[in-house]
Parts: C-alpha cells; sequence; structure tokens
C-alpha cells in the first residue's frame, strides 16, 4: 500500500471569506485515500500565504520528508492554490519533490506530470492563483494608499498612540494618555539641541520609552507625531506628505527643528568632560624630557581614598610627575602673557569692522528671505485656487504644498537665525577682547575642552615640562606678533638629550618674550 502526506492550507481571509475550511480539507483527502487504498502517514495543516514556501508547517513537512522520503510515495492537497500561489517557487518544489521519488499532486485537479502535455495544465493551475493574487495586492495596496490620502492610519499605531476608528468609520489613530506624554518630552529634549538620540533614550528608557538606538532615530523622523501621514513613491506617485485626521503629539515647529539637527543642519552639543579631563588639561600636549614621547596622564588612589593625578610617559619610561604642580605652573606661565595697548585698540577696530561687515551682509540677507517669503505665500495661495478650481489633483495639491511648506519652513528657520546672531555676535566681540586681555582668568575659569582649545592655540608644538619652567620651539606665529615684552619670560629652549646636543634651526633664541592670544 502507498504512503502519503496530505497537506492543508488556509489564509486568515479566506477562511473567514471563501469557506477553504481546514477540517473541510482534511475530510476530502482522507476520504479520497481512503477510497484509493492510500495510507496516510501524516497530516500537516498550515494557516499561512502561499506566495512562498516559507511556511512554518511546510517547513515541518519538508524536515519529516528527509528524514522518511524512501517510506513516502505522495504528497496530496485538495486544489494546486493550496499548494503554492507562486508559479516560480512552485515548480522549483516540484522538482525537489521528484528528486526525492515523491509525487505531488491535487486531488480535485489532478495531472499526470509523467506526461509532457500535463505542464500545460499546471501552468494555468498555478499562474491562475498567482494572478489573483497579484490583483489582490494591488487593490490592497491602492485601497490603502486612497484612505492614507484622505489622512488615515491603516498600520499599526506607533508608541505614544493606539488604533482607532472615527465616528465616520475611518481607520485612524488615538492618544495613549501613558505614552503619549513620554514622546512629547523625548522630542522637547532633542529639539534643544544639548542632548544626542542616545541620551535622550536612555533617560526615559526606564520610564517606558524602551527602544533600541535605531527606534529611537526612526521616532524622531516620523511626520505621525505631529498630525501628519507619510505616504512612500508608488508607480509614478512622488512620495508626499499629508495631514493626518488623529491628533498630533508635538507641534509642526518642533518637529522641523528636530529633523534639522538629524540633517546635520544644527550640530548637537555634548559635552561630557569626566574629572580626569578636568584635572588632566595639559594631557596631549606635553612633550616628555626624556624620550620625546607624548605625555599622558592618569590618577592614583591613596591609602586615604584620595585620588592623586600626575602626568606621565608611556610605558618603560620613568618620566612622572605631579599634575598640581604642572597646572600651577602653567597657571603662572599664562599670567605673563600681555598684549600691547595698540595692538589691542586695533585689534577692537579690526573685530568691529569685520561684524559690522557681516552686519550688512545679513540685513542684505535677511531682505531677500522675506522676498522669497512673500513670494512662497503667494505661491501657496495659487496652489489652493487651482485646487479649489478642480485644475489640479488631490495628490498634485498635496506635493505642491508640502514641497513650498518645507522651503517656507526651512526659510523661517534661517530668518531666526539670522537675527539671533546679532545679540550673539556682541557677545563675541566682548570675548574675543577679554581672550586677549586676560588669557590667564579665562583659562582658570573654563572647563576641560576649553582649556584644551586654548593650549593648542597658542602652542602648535608640544611643550617639554621642567622642574621649574616649560620649553617649547616656537609659539603661533599671529600670537607672537601681538605681545610685547612685559618681563622677563621663563619659556626657554633649551637641548634635550635626545636631540644629540643639537639645537633646532627653528629653536627661539633663550630670554623669549612673552607671546600670548
Amino acid at each position: 500500500m502507498p504512503n502519503a502526506l496530505i497537506y492543508t492550507r488556509v489564509s486568515t481571509d479566506e477562511q473567514a471569506s471563501k469557506g477553504f475550511s481546514l477540517p473541510h480539507q482534511k475530510n476530502v483527502l482522507e476520504f479520497y485515500c481512503q477510497h484509493k487504498g492510500i495510507n496516510i502517514l501524516r497530516h500537516f495543516k498550515e494557516d499561512f500565504s502561499a506566495k512562498n514556501f516559507d511556511r512554518p508547517s511546510f517547513k515541518e513537512l519538508l524536515a519529516y520528508l528527509k528524514v522518511n522520503r524512501k517510506s513516502v510515495d505522495y504528497l496530496l492537497f485538495t486544489r494546486w492554490d493550496r499548494f503554492s500561489r507562486n508559479q516560480e517557487e512552485a515548480y522549483r518544489v516540484i522538482r525537489e519533490f521528484k528528486n526525492m521519488g515523491v509525487e505531488i499532486n491535487a486531488i480535485e485537479q489532478p495531472l499526470d506530470l509523467s506526461q509532457p502535455d500535463s505542464k500545460v495544465m499546471l501552468a494555468v493551475y498555478l499562474v491562475i492563483p498567482e494572478v489573483e493574487n497579484d490583483k489582490n495586492s494591488i487593490r490592497t495596496k491602492e485601497g490603502m494608499r486612497r484612505a492614507m490620502k484622505e489622512g488615515c492610519f491603516v498600520g499599526l499605531a506607533p508608541y505614544g498612540y493606539v488604533n482607532y476608528r472615527n465616528q465616520e468609520g475611518k481607520s485612524t489613530l488615538a492618544l495613549n494618555n501613558d505614552k503619549a506624554p513620554l514622546i512629547r518630552k523625548a522630542f522637547l529634549d532633542y529639539s534643544k539641541g544639548v542632548f544626542s538620540s542616545e541620551e535622550v533614550r536612555k533617560k526615559y528608557y526606564h520610564q517606558g520609552l524602551r527602544f533600541n538606538k535605531q527606534s529611537m532615530l526612526n521616532t524622531l523622523r516620523n511626520p505621525v507625531y505631529c498630525g501628519k501621514i507619510l505616504i512612500k513613491e508608488w508607480k509614478k506617485e512622488d512620495e508626499i506628505i499629508v495631514d493626518g485626521l488623529h491628533p498630533p503629539i508635538i507641534d509642526d515647529d518642533t518637529f522641523d527643528k528636530v529633523q534639522r539637527i538629524l540633517k546635520g543642519k544644527q550640530k548637537t552639543k555634548i559635552h561630557k568632560f569626566s574629572e580626569i579631563d578636568e584635572q588632566l588639561p595639559l594631557r596631549g600636549y606635553l612633550e616628555c624630557a626624556k624620550c620625546g614621547r607624548t605625555i599622558t596622564g592618569s590618577a592614583s588612589r591613596g591609602g586615604s581614598g584620595t585620588r592623586h593625578f600626575y602626568y606621565h610617559c608611556q610605558p618603560k619610561c620613568k618620566e612622572r610627575f605631579k599634575a598640581e604642580e604642572a597646572n600651577i605652573l602653567f597657571e603662572k606661565l599664562l599670567e605673563e602673557f600681555v598684549i600691547k595697548q595698540d595692538v589691542l585698540e586695533l585689534y577692537k577696530e579690526i573685530l568691529q569692522e569685520t561684524f559690522s561687515g557681516e552686519k550688512k551682509n545679513r540685513a542684505m540677507r535677511v531682505r531677500q528671505i522675506k522676498i522669497d517669503l512673500e513670494k512662497l505665500n503667494n505661491r501657496m495661495d495659487s496652489i489652493e485656487d487651482k485646487f479649489f478650481d478642480d485644475l489640479i489633483g488631490h495628490s498634485t495639491y498635496n506635493a505642491m504644498k508640502q514641497k513650498t511648506q518645507k522651503k517656507i519652513n526651512d526659510l523661517n528657520a534661517e530668518l531666526s537665525v539670522i537675527k539671533s546672531l546679532d545679540k550673539n555676535l556682541e557677545e563675541y566681540l566682548k570675548l574675543g577682547i577679554s581672550f586677549l586681555h586676560g588669557i590667564d582668568k579665562l583659562y582658570k575659569t573654563s572647563p576641560a575642552n576649553i582649556k584644551k582649545k586654548i593650549v593648542g592655540s597658542i602652542f602648535p608644538e608640544k611643550l617639554v615640562f621642567l622642574k621649574n619652567k616649560y620649553r617649547t620651539d616656537y609659539l603661533d606665529s599671529f600670537i607672537a606678533i601681538i605681545l610685547s615684552k612685559h618681563k622677563p619670560f621663563r619659556l626657554l629652549k633649551i637641548k634635550t638629550p635626545y636631540q644629540n646636543d643639537k639645537v633646532s634651526k627653528k629653536a627661539p633664541p633663550l630670554g623669549l618674550e612673552p607671546r600670548t592670544l
């Protein structure tokens, strides 16, 4: 007696609308096998789409067949569309089963696949359900796009919302009162330009916003949260954003600001400096007096538990000195940097002239932005008139409106930045002059990142620390020009062991005058 595996399949929508129930298919197959004298080894049932063979029960069937291939003669199902709705994949699986000595057939559409002519009918049986599937897919996609153009939300509700049908029965979203406030806080925090997306994610993770890194970025880019629906491009239709029926969690201005930060138009300001950075501001700017390598630094904990900070060379070199002594000596060194009074006045004039020129350029840009905004607003009115007069379709109207509104938003953002620059530039002018006039005070009161910038701007080459002085090859050329002699300066160039007693050609003479910003 031949042996067979029977396979029944139904997708959820088919079972609901067409009555292809699994028990009915099983009964038909059992009756057929009983009538033909075929022994049923096992029944595999599936509730899955037939677009491909990546189906749980069919995988289980294949695994069973590979182990028991010698005892299986047939794989039977009711109709060919129960087997597959993908012609290309179906041919591949049929060949695979044939190579294992297993015959595949549909009891309601039987074919003798050993006869060449049967392949014509097989092609018909396989292609018809595939065509039907394609038609259903197209109709579904077109229906979803029509609904989305009307502002409906047709997918699974994102975090902060729940799926909802309004009074007209249209699919949309409603606010989740527990989760929506977290989304709003996350957007507001990121829009300040102070926190990174990862910092925002971690801040609210334990409050319920359990996103991974990529999900957090996707959330910040999702226009759903400002009441919009993104409709992706399809065929000849461009990608557009339309107003949704659902309530927004954040306003348009906040969303646009977040997008500009994400695109890099505004840099996220992240200041993360540890205690060791504050205690070792010269790390990376010092050179070992013994071997010439770059000095690093670290902290060690004493017997009382107090941390002590040291600058030291790389392993195998014993150069090591207290960070506190080196830092104090460097601050005293900066006290000797004095700018000439006439140079200071000249520098003030140069800065004021530069800022004045920039102010004229900004004023011209403001006038141009206002002209462009007026044109864009007129264009927006024209687009609406054409839509109301039925001169353009709904999709064209949305696409044109979206592009125009984006330009308006970008120009308004640029205008806001320019207006804020006038106040900022006055502060920059005062800061620049105070920087030159009291660099030692500025250095002492600044955080580690500013201290490092000050050191790097004054000394192009690394400093060498000795017990009571520093040495270097030369100062920045611009800095050297604007400084004058005020008192004897201890920044001296001397020979070192690793220079083989040869003085560098670019080394200044002993008794170098004080130079700084």
